[in-house]
Formats: C-alpha cells, sequence, structure tokens
C-alpha cells in the first residue's frame, strides 16, 4: 500500500542508516522524526498509512538515526548523518520536516547544506536548550542507567501528551509495552544525550530557504517559546497550536499544515 518500502543505506561513514519509503508523487519529502524509544525499522506501511495525504504529491522518505550504538553523537553529527543518505539517494531541493529533536537535527541541516532543502517546517522545536527539556533528558537517562524502560515511555507521554491526553495513554501503556518493538535502550540514552549539544540559534539566519515553524501552547519540553524564538529570528511564518502539548505533531491540523505549505507554489 502506497508503494511503502523499508530500506536501509550505507553512508560514506559506512554507518547505515535505516529509512521508510513510501508515495508516488514527483516532489521529495524527508522527513526526520524526534527522539524515540521505538525501532523504526519495518514501520514503512505504518508510517505510510499516518502520512498517507503526502503519497499522492510526494515520495517520501523518513530517516531513522544511524544505526546501532552512537556515543558521543551530536546534533551536528545526527544532521551530517541525514545529508550524507540523502545525497547517497540523490536526494536534492527536498522538502524537509523535522519534528522535536528532528527539528533540531534539520536546523543544522538546512544551515549547512542548502541544495538539499527546498522549503522547511520545524515542528514543536527549539535553538536553545531550557529547564523543561534539560531536566527530561536528565530524567530519561537516569531511567536508563536503571533499565527503566517503562518508566521512560512513561515520563516521555506525560511530557508529550495533555493531562486530558494521559487519562487515556496510562490506561494503555501496559499494552503498548506488550506489543511495540523498543530499541536498545543505550542507543535510546546515546541520542538523548545529543540534545545536550543544542546551540543552533546563532546560524539559524544561515537558513535561506521557506520556512514554517510550528508549535504548541501546553509543550512541556521545547516549549511554544522556543518555536516563537526560532520564527522571530527567522522572520518566518509561526502558527502555535492552542490546547496542545508536545505531541500536537501527530495532529491531523499539524500535518494539513505541512501539507498545505509544501503544496502552496
Amino acid at each position: 500500500m502506497y508503494n511503502s518500502e523499508n530500506k536501509t543505506v550505507m553512508l560514506p561513514s559506512e554507518a547505515e542508516m535505516y529509512y521508510a519509503k513510501f508515495g508516488k508523487g514527483s516532489k521529495l519529502l524527508a522527513m526526520i522524526p524526534g527522539l524515540n524509544i521505538v525501532d523504526m525499522s519495518g514501520t514503512a506501511n505504518n508510517l505510510a498509512y499516518f502520512y498517507r495525504k503526502f503519497a499522492k504529491d510526494f515520495t517520501v522518505y523518513v530517516f531513522d538515526r544511524r544505526k546501532g550504538r552512537d556515543p558521543g553523537c551530536t546534533l551536528r553529527s545526527m544532521a551530517e548523518d541525514v545529508a550524507a543518505a540523502m545525497k547517497t539517494l540523490n536526494i536534492n531541493q527536498a522538502y524537509v520536516v523535522g519534528v522535536s529533536q528532528g527539528g533540531m537535527i534539520a536546523q543544522y541541516l538546512a544551515a549547512k547544506h542548502h541544495e538539499l532543502v527546498k522549503r522547511l517546517v520545524l515542528g514543536v522545536t527549539a535553538a536553545k536548550t531550557n529547564p523543561l527539556m534539560i531536566s527530561a533528558v536528565d530524567d530519561w537517562l537516569a531511567m536508563a542507567e536503571n533499565d527503566d524502560l517503562q518508566g521512560v515511555l512513561t515520563q516521555s507521554y506525560d511530557k508529550m501528551y495533555t493531562e486530558k491526553q494521559m487519562e487515556l495513554y496510562r490506561r494503555l501503556i501496559p499494552l503498548i509495552m506488550k506489543f511495540t518493538k523498543f530499541m536498545e535502550i543505550e542507543r535510546f540514552a546515546d541520542h538523548a544525550r545529543a540534545i545536550y549539544t543544542l546551540d543552533s540559534f546563532d546560524i539559524l539566519d544561515r537558513i535561506k530557504c521557506p520556512t514554517l515553524v510550528l508549535g504548541a501552547e501546553l509543550d512541556k519540553i521545547t516549549t511554544a517559546e522556543g518555536s516563537k524564538e526560532i520564527a522571530e529570528k527567522l522572520g518566518c511564518k509561526l502558527h502555535i497550536f492552542p490546547n496542545e502539548g508536545h505531541a500536537a505533531y501527530l495532529s491531523k491540523g499539524f500535518n494539513c499544515m505541512v501539507y498545505d505549505f509544501f503544496t502552496e507554489e
């Protein structure tokens, strides 16, 4: 369905990166997801269905982080991995959307590799660390050190969703734990530590492509202020979703705004 494929690309560094590919449109769309404890491999069908709105107009690539452990990785090094994957796959002048940590990576990508990015959406992300973000990462790493996978998942959901949404998810967490394929918790910790390296505010003026920033009023990680700071520095379009938390990027309204921005030409 939707021409979905589970693929792997070999980077020039000889590291491998999993990516999902789907859609049949002539436009190229690269998605960079946020920090995740779930193993992305084999998820092409699910991703294609969730983002089916894009499948007609775009050929979509959803990039994971490099395979295996990546101790000492930074947001810059992750951006270089995405750039290397795009170049290897001959993806130029792509429409790029990055959410949460993926939005942090996308900032470095667009600032350095202008030829790869035609239009850019930065969702529920930031260009500077803040106390809420650091506290969340500290908590996740402490739980990871104790091999507390359920604690990481629960804490992540508490940060991502509004209190009303968590009334449902707290009941679903035991089922999610039972039926979800998770990555190695040490790999998750490598990726989480990279958030400490966030310092992209001063290079935002190197981003030259049309950009849309989407934030959430109740975001308890990157905060609405983080989105506003980016948009003000770039002088670009901004929308803050009212009554939404960090998981606003999963909403229908979010993806409709991304689609409209990428097709308004």
